[in-house]
């Protein structure tokens, strides 16, 4: 039976077994690396490695918010019926990919190999020639990247929830192979590990391309589709995420590595990449319910279901709260103990610093499936500025805490932000679903019904999930 005839809990279901797959690898992938490269690089190796990995996340944004936006188009428009709409959205997407971010990103990596951003973040470990080699790997990467968001769209909306994820896990784990062996093995640079990443990144965009051919027939590559009405319908929505992912992700997510890799140097990077990656667990469980979640509401929005939206937010964040608990019990228990074998005694654990960092991912777990509502269904223009006029100030509120705080100023800074972006996410999924902002808020806190859901449909998601379904 295909998957898109199944019922609404056995797709997501589906979806949260493959994202459960290549979250559970992806979490491997993060706690093992670290080890692995302190003890390669050294610690002031290591946040090197972290500030400028960071700095080029940002070429991230040459795709414009293109991969999302003509994402939640071919999953709408499938949802509709209307394959015409769906093959036209693959097509111009991927052309767009091809003659325009391509060219952005080798434009950049160019202008970035004759500046000296070694000078800047203190890369006493990586020379110049290393870091151009690194940058340019991970403008490959992203461009590689996105090719590959395109095509997994076609999968989702030919009802394949599952299969991308886990081919993103199997790559994932022989990527950590490859840079355990080189790192570990043959003594290899920072340069190494970002070809290794490149070369994955290439191999996963061949493996979900081809599954994305065969599931969809309308997934075709045209070199000569290009519509200006198709482009001037997805200028705001692209704006919007592009701004709304450069706030969420540039700012509030890189943007302290590279200020601490600034200010502070490759030791301060490497405690605070540490320790988010610790809370990164609240992400990887969130992110294995509310992605597959994002597809169902963006039908839902193609047969203009608001009033399912809704409990679908609502029921989402519960479920969230509950994985952060989880996670953030097991920190509380086990934390020191797992971070003296974890970084090999060379980052204490610090329960006032982990406090912090848990009020951070409270803070930005209160409207996190409010915006991936508003991501899937391209509602992101309009807020994304206000979300990015806060992270900026976020941001640098907590560069000046920092001078006094050190690491915890700038996390300070980081919660203030995500409370505040939390807060108007809410209030502009409210106004578009025709609810009071004080209502949804209420509902996102009130656990009730939450735990009756869970406990009746707890024993059908187990049992779908043995069953393999």
């Amino acid at each position: 039976m295909a998957i898109r005839q199944r019922s609404f809990l056995g797709r997501v279901t589906v979806g949260m077994s493959g994202q459960a797959f290549s979250r559970l690898i992806q979490a491997a992938y993060t706690i093992m690396l670290v080890p692995l490269l302190i003890r390669a690089w050294g610690l002031e190796g290591y946040g090197q490695w972290i500030a400028l990995t960071a700095l080029t996340s940002y070429l991230g944004l040459s795709n414009f918010g293109l991969v999302t936006t003509a994402a939640n188009e071919m999953v709408i428009a499938s949802s509709a019926g209307d394959e015409a709409r769906a093959r036209q959205t693959f097509q111009v997407s991927i052309n767009l990919a091809l003659y325009v971010v391509l060219p952005i990103i080798a434009a950049v990596v160019l202008v970035l190999g004759r500046v000296h951003v070694g000078r800047g973040l203190h890369l006493t470990q990586i020379g110049p020639s290393a870091a151009y080699t690194i940058i340019a790997c991970m403008g490959a990467a992203l461009w590689f990247q996105t090719l590959r968001g395109l095509n997994v769209a076609a999968l989702y909306a030919a009802g394949s929830y599952a299969f991308a994820y886990y081919v993103q896990g199997v790559i994932k784990l022989i990527e950590l192979a490859g840079i355990a062996v080189i790192v570990g093995g043959f003594a290899g640079s920072q340069a190494a590990a970002a070809m290794v990443i490149a070369t994955a990144a290439f191999a996963e965009l061949v493996v979900v391309a081809a599954s994305a051919r065969r599931a969809a027939a309308w997934a075709r590559f045209d070199p000569f589709a290009f519509d200006r009405a198709w482009l001037a319908r997805h200028v705001r929505p692209a704006v919007g995420f592009m701004v709304s992912n450069f706030a969420t992700g540039g700012l509030m997510s890189q943007g302290p590595r590279v200020v601490l890799g600034a200010m502070l140097g490759g030791q301060a990077v490497a405690v605070y990449a540490v320790y988010g990656t610790a809370m990164r667990f609240v992400d990887q469980l969130l992110l294995t319910l509310v992605l597959p979640l994002e597809v169902e509401i963006a039908q839902c929005a193609g047969r203009r279901e608001l009033a399912r939206i809704y409990a679908l937010i609502i029921k989402g964040t519960h479920v969230s709260w509950a994985m952060y608990l989880l996670v953030v019990c097991g920190l509380l228990l086990f934390g020191p103990l797992v971070f003296r074998i974890w970084t090999t005694d060379r980052i204490p654990f610090s329960y006032a610093l982990m406090g912090l960092y848990m009020g951070l991912s409270a803070a930005n777990l209160l409207g996190r499936v409010s915006l991936h509502a508003l991501i899937s269904t391209n509602r992101l223009y309009g807020i994304s500025f206000a979300l990015l006029i806060t992270a900026a100030a976020a941001i640098g509120g907590g560069a000046l805490l920092a001078r006094s705080m050190g690491i915890g100023g700038m996390i300070v800074g980081g919660a203030c932000g995500e409370a505040v972006n939390a807060l108007v996410v809410i209030a502009a999924t409210a106004r578009w679903l025709g609810r009071p902002a004080s209502g949804m808020l209420r509902d996102l806190l009130d656990f009730r019904g939450s735990l009756a859901l869970m406990r009746t449909q707890g024993t059908a998601l187990l049992s779908l999930l043995v069953r393999g379904r």
